[in-house]
C-alpha cells in the first residue's frame, strides 16, 4: 500500500527538447491512459485546457499554481544551467495515481536526461537553509551545523549548512545531483555526470540495489517506500556517492 505521506515526481529535460505546451500534452494523454478527468485549476480557479495552453504559449514556464487531479504541477527552464524541469506533487495523501503511470508516457521524450521520485517534507528539510523555516515551523535547528550565507555585510547571515545531507538537491549543468527511492536514468545523465553506465551499475548491483535496464533508460530502485528519515540514511549516502562522486 503506498505510503500516506505525500510524495513528488521530478524530471529533468535537456534545454530546448520539450516546450510547456508539450509537457501540457503529454501530461493530458496519461491522465486519458489513466481514465481521469482533464481538468485543471490555476490557484484554486478552474481552468479550461485552452486557456491554460494559451496562458503557457505567452512563456516559456508554465503559470504557478496549476493543480490537476489532486497534482501540483510544475514546469521551469533553466537556460544557465541547460535543462528544464516538470515536477509533479501530490497535494495531498488520499491521491492514489501510481507514479509509474506518469513516468512512462515522458520517457519517450528525447531530452529526457533524469526522473526521480521523493518525499515532499523530507526533500524540504533536507533542503532547508533559512533558520527562520525551522523557527515558523517549531523545529529546533540548535544541533544542526550552520555556515554564513556569504554575502557581504549587512546581508551576512548564518543558515543551515546542507552540504552533508544526502537528499540535498544540487543543481549541476546538464543534470541535477539528487536521489530518490526509485529512479530513472537516461544514457544523457551518463553522459552529463561524466560516469560509465556499465560499471556504474555494477557497483550499484553490488551494493543491493535493483537496476533494470532498458534500451534508452536505467530503473534503479533502492526502496518501495520513499527515503523519509535517517533510518535510510546510509543507503541514501550509498546511492548517491555511486552516481555523483
Amino acid at each position: 500500500m503506498k505510503d500516506k505521506r505525500p510524495e513528488k515526481l521530478k524530471f529533468v529535460f535537456a534545454a530546448d527538447s520539450i516546450s510547456g505546451e508539450q509537457v501540457l500534452a503529454t501530461f493530458i494523454g496519461a491522465l486519458n491512459k489513466l481514465g481521469l478527468p482533464t481538468v485543471f485549476s490555476m490557484h484554486g480557479v478552474d481552468v479550461g485546457v485552452k486557456a491554460l495552453e494559451k496562458n503557457i504559449s505567452k512563456k516559456k514556464s508554465w503559470p504557478s499554481g496549476v493543480v490537476s487531479n489532486g497534482l501540483e504541477l510544475r514546469f521551469g527552464i533553466l537556460p544557465a544551467l541547460a535543462h528544464s524541469f516538470l515536477t509533479i506533487q501530490e497535494a495531498g495523501c488520499a491521491n492514489k495515481i501510481a507514479w509509474e503511470e506518469l513516468v512512462a508516457p515522458f520517457l519517450s521524450v528525447k531530452g529526457l536526461i533524469q526522473a526521480w521520485i521523493s518525499d515532499v517534507e523530507y526533500d524540504f528539510w533536507q533542503n532547508a537553509k533559512d533558520p527562520m523555516e525551522y523557527a515558523c515551523a517549531g523545529r529546533s535547528f540548535s544541533q544542526l551545523p550552520q555556515k554564513t550565507n556569504g554575502l557581504p555585510a549587512p546581508l551576512t547571515q548564518m543558515e543551515i549548512d546542507t552540504s552533508g545531507n544526502p537528499g540535498r538537491i544540487e543543481l549541476r549543468q546538464g543534470y541535477v545531483e539528487a536521489i530518490g527511492s526509485t529512479m530513472w536514468l537516461s544514457d544523457l545523465f551518463w553522459e552529463n555526470v561524466g560516469k560509465n553506465r556499465a560499471s556504474t551499475l555494477l557497483l550499484l548491483r553490488a551494493q543491493g540495489f535493483i537496476v533494470f535496464e532498458g534500451a534508452e533508460f536505467v530503473k534503479v530502485v533502492a526502496s518501495e517506500s520513499c527515503f523519509h528519515d535517517d533510518k535510510t540514511i546510509e543507503m541514501q549516502r550509498t546511492l548517491r556517492g555511486v552516481l555523483f562522486d
